[in-house]
């Protein structure tokens, strides 16, 4: 059951990085792993560096309401992260959710605020 949701997940995020393809966002970095944290997309939109949750919902809680304020500080460390591994620090970041169910996808831009230190 677990791998069938894994392989779930994984097939959501394809489908999620081509729609921001679609959108002329370039793909910087998929799954980014940093300790505690997690990020499933980052992208760049023009000049903007852009973190994006993926939900793939059946049904449920959906957009911002299924990010709970734990994965969104748990997201912004690893944004952080990202930005100063990169040298990034002086690019703007947003926080995006993609939410796929069925064959709709709704993209909520600036889903939340960043929430942690200043870089």
């Amino acid at each position: 059951m677990e791998k069938q949701a894994h392989m779930r997940g994984a097939l959501g995020e394809v489908r999620a990085e081509q729609e921001l393809a679609s959108r002329g966002y370039r793909i910087l970095a998929r799954n980014y792993r940093v300790r505690g944290a997690e990020i499933d997309l980052v992208a760049e939109d023009r000049d903007v560096v852009v973190f994006v949750e993926v939900k793939l919902r059946g049904g449920g809680a959906l957009g911002r309401e299924a990010v709970t304020a734990a994965k969104r500080r748990r997201i912004c460390r690893g944004a952080m992260h990202y930005m100063m591994k990169n040298g990034l620090t002086d690019r703007q970041a947003r926080f995006d959710v993609m939410e796929i169910q069925g064959e709709s996808v709704t993209y909520i831009e600036d889903a939340f605020a960043y929430q942690g230190p200043a870089f």
